[in-house]
Order: C-alpha cells, then sequence, then structure tokens
C-alpha cells in the first residue's frame, strides 16, 4: 500500500510539471516577445480605433504564421509594400491583431509620447487609408512595441518597423461574404472619422493666419464620430503659443433650452496636449443625457467672449448636421467667428452657419477650402462667392467671366 500511494505521488508531482510547463510555454507562445514591460496608452488613445496596449520590449519579433508585415522606413509613416496586404482589391485577409512596431530611439521612456505622437499618428492614418477595415472593424486589437535595445542609429534603423499584421484566412465565397456583412455592420462612423480627421488639414493652412485663438468647440455627443479632439490636439500641438483659451460646449448641464440661457459652456486653460482627450470627454459626458439635435453655439460664443481677454480670433469648431438653436443671436457678435465645420458632405453647408460667417464677417472652413466672401441674393439667402464674380438678377444669380 505504501508503495503505491509513492507511486501515485510521483505521477501527481509529475503532472503538475507538466502542466506547469504547460502554462509557461503556452504563455511564451502568446507573449513571444522577450522582457515585456507595460506602459500607459492613454496619451495616445485618440489615435486608435480602440484603445492599444503598449510595450517596451528589447527586440520585436515577427510572428512565424499568418501574419503580413507592412514596412515603414525609420521615423517614416508611408507604406512601402502596401501589395503585400491586399492586392487588386481582392480581400483574402481578416485583420484580428495589429501591432505597430517602433523603437524607443532617439527618444526615451518618459519622452516617448512626446516625441512619436505625430508619427503614430500618421502611421496609423496611412494604415487606415490602404485598407479602411483598420477603421471599421472594431473587434481588432492593438498593440505598439517599443524596441529598447538599440542606442545607436544605425542599429537601430535595422530593426522591424512599420505595421505588423496577424490575420485570419478568408480562403472561401462564404468567409469573405460574411466578413464583408461584419465591416458593414460597423461602418456607420467609417466615413465621418476619417473626415473628421482630415481638418487637420483646415489648421495647417491656416496656422500662420490664426493669433492668439479663443477656441470654442462643440462637444454634444453628435460630434464625438468626428474625432475632434486629434484636431484640437494637433492645433495645442503646433500652435500652443497662439492659443489664449479653449472653451467647451455640450448640450446643457442641465434641462432648460432656454434661448441664450441653456448652460453647459465651460471654459478650460489646457496648455498640455495630452490632457486634450481628457477634457473634452468629461464636459461631453456632463451633457449627454440632455440630447438635442440643435445647438446652442451662439450662446457658448457669446458666453466665451464675455470671460475671456486678450484673444484676436475667435475659432468655432461645429457639427454642419447639426442646427444652430439659437441663430437669433447671431448680430449681438461684434467679432468676426472662423467656423470650422465638421461633416461636410457633397459641398453642402447648413444655412446657419452661412448666417453666422455673414453676420459677423467671420469665413467657414471645411477639408477642402476657406470661405471668405459672401453675399445675399434678392430672397434673402446667403451665398459664398468662392472668389468669383457674381451679378443678382430677378433673384437668381449669375457667375461672371
Amino acid at each position: 500500500m505504501k508503495f503505491l500511494f509513492v507511486l501515485f505521488a510521483r505521477k501527481l508531482c509529475f503532472s503538475n510539471i507538466i502542466i506547469v510547463f504547460s502554462i509557461v510555454f503556452l504563455g511564451f507562445t502568446v507573449h513571444a516577445q522577450d522582457s515585456l514591460r507595460s506602459l500607459n496608452a492613454s496619451a495616445i488613445r485618440m489615435f486608435f480605433p480602440k484603445k492599444p496596449k503598449v510595450y517596451l520590449t528589447s527586440v520585436y519579433k515577427m510572428p512565424k504564421e499568418n501574419s503580413v508585415q507592412l514596412k515603414m522606413n525609420f521615423g517614416q509613416y508611408k507604406i512601402v509594400n502596401k501589395n503585400a496586404w491586399i492586392k487588386d482589391d481582392n480581400r483574402d485577409k481578416r485583420p484580428r491583431e495589429v501591432d505597430l512596431v517602433m523603437t524607443l530611439f532617439p527618444s526615451n521612456e518618459k519622452d516617448w509620447i512626446e516625441d512619436y505622437s505625430d508619427l503614430i499618428n500618421n502611421r496609423i492614418q496611412e494604415l487606415q487609408q490602404l485598407d479602411s477595415a483598420f477603421l471599421i472593424d472594431k473587434s481588432i486589437k492593438w498593440n505598439l512595441y517599443l524596441q529598447d535595445k538599440d542606442q545607436q542609429y544605425s542599429k537601430a534603423k535595422s530593426r522591424v518597423h512599420g505595421v505588423v499584421i496577424r490575420y485570419s484566412s478568408l480562403e472561401t465565397t462564404q468567409l469573405k461574404s460574411k466578413y464583408n456583412k461584419i465591416l458593414k455592420k460597423f461602418d456607420s462612423y467609417s466615413t465621418i472619422a476619417k473626415e473628421g480627421k482630415k481638418l487637420i488639414e483646415v489648421t495647417e493652412r491656416n496656422k500662420d493666419n490664426w493669433k492668439k485663438m479663443l477656441i470654442i468647440t462643440d462637444c454634444t455627443g453628435s460630434m464625438i464620430p468626428y474625432g475632434t479632439e486629434v484636431l484640437l490636439w494637433h492645433m495645442l500641438k503646433t500652435n500652443k503659443n497662439n492659443i489664449n483659451q479653449f472653451s467647451f460646449f455640450n448640450d446643457g448641464d442641465q434641462s432648460s433650452k432656454a434661448i441664450g440661457n441653456a448652460g453647459g459652456v465651460n471654459l478650460v486653460n489646457i496648455k498640455n496636449h495630452n490632457k486634450i482627450s481628457g477634457a473634452i470627454n468629461y464636459i461631453t459626458n456632463k451633457g449627454v443625457h440632455n440630447y438635442d439635435v440643435q445647438e446652442n453655439d451662439i450662446e457658448a460664443i457669446l458666453t466665451s467672449i464675455e470671460e475671456t481677454y486678450d484673444f484676436e480670433e475667435i475659432i468655432l469648431i461645429a457639427d454642419n448636421n447639426s442646427g444652430v438653436r439659437d441663430i437669433s443671436l447671431a448680430n449681438q457678435i461684434k467679432r468676426p467667428v472662423r467656423i470650422v465645420l465638421c461633416g461636410v458632405y457633397d459641398n453642402f453647408i447648413h444655412p446657419d452657419y452661412f448666417e453666422l460667417a455673414y453676420q459677423t464677417k467671420g469665413s467657414i472652413h471645411t477639408v477642402e477650402e476657406d470661405i471668405y466672401d459672401f453675399i445675399k441674393d434678392e430672397k434673402g439667402k446667403i451665398i459664398k462667392l468662392d472668389k468669383q464674380k457674381f451679378r443678382i438678377e430677378k433673384g437668381t444669380i449669375e457667375k461672371l467671366n
């Protein structure tokens, strides 16, 4: 009996060793990178479709199966080998996990967010331009790997750089059809998000013209898809000395919709661009239960002007698809308003924003154009001039050569 007990104990001990070894081996398989250390991803969350995991690793190791590397040169964001992912629009892969791979050099563990934010944003944008699935498919897992072994340019340059995609093969027509249905299901915000992030082009065109800005931003629920935090992040990062005050407004902290008295206007001093996202989320959430299709833009402008001093330009960032509830108060604004519009499609601009720009002798700015000149036709309709000559005759506008 004693012999049997000892034999059983030895078998049990051996089984435990096998189980422990299996767990360790499985862990090694899942986390094939050496000496992973996690970093806080909050400050770069806005650039990704959903919050990524950020790791420090000595040297990134490529997955062995079902993976594609889209190569980007050291410090660059253009994809060198685009055809490695999808050729001739023939989708035969579904992305499951995406690794954005960089080297920590020439930055460091303290400053990498500040140093690499623009590069990270540009690399994600480049990937999404290649295939909208990386924007639409919310099931994709996202990682950022920073390789920290090398402290010399020549060695760091030779490491893996770019994007590594782990995928499932779509080998049959049925699988391809099923994935296309999934993309269609997720597709509701994809175009909106792309257009919203392109608004950075507006600030690039006007960064030398807009000085000492009072920036007033719509933070109502309808603005969430546009990713306005990326736009404001960019403005603060590139024009910190030219931004005097931020003002954010929602649908009202209370239930009141009274013209000129809805509330929800919040003036905030922000000097660190990495804190933009947190401020927008906080103020959006404060007004989320008071949803209204039309917004209190004019109240926000008047309140912000009254409570701010020493500014030159008023910048309003607004949703073109929401009307201005208090547009009747526009004649109280005695300074030009520069209106940056999200959600302009097929060149349609909401009449309320034409009215606001016209009343304040301001301007309208979209991804495609900056509009400074407006006229009224005989019926009182406001029309943009687009640097062309027109004449109004019998209620119609005729373009002159």
